[in-house]
């Protein structure tokens, strides 16, 4: 009986090891905090102007030309809200956003083909 256990407590490890591979790897490309929402891994970056948003599909950058978005930005007790534009550079920015260790932000994208995504992230 405990052979059986073993074996499957192997399998299910296997399993979801290659579950957890199928997205791709998951460090930044471009020195963000990265989430992935479905197949689709997003990375925000905080820059001097704002935020950049970076979504990958399998390793292939997403255009974003014709998408749109928002950041909610939940920062100590408050409640705000920045555009998401693209950009060059396959790229959406959300420019004047103020973004701080501790912050908790949600991006929402709709895609040019009008397919909609939503990820959290927390800024460290």
């Amino acid at each position: 009986m405990k052979a059986i256990q073993t074996m499957l407590a192997i399998l299910g490890m296997a399993l979801f090891s290659c579950g957890a591979l199928a997205h791709g790897d998951t460090k930044p490309r471009h020195g963000g905090i990265v989430e992935v929402s479905g197949d689709i891994k997003f990375e925000l970056v905080l820059t001097a102007a704002g935020a950049e948003l970076h979504i990958d599909d399998h390793g292939q950058t997403v255009p974003t030309a014709g998408a749109s978005g928002k950041l909610t930005i939940m920062s100590a007790g408050a409640k705000s809200e920045a555009p998401l534009e693209p950009a060059p550079g396959d790229k959406l920015v959300a420019r004047g956003a103020k973004l701080v260790k501790g912050d908790r932000v949600i991006a929402v994208v709709t895609l040019a083909d009008k397919s909609k995504s939503s990820v959290r992230f927390l800024v460290k």
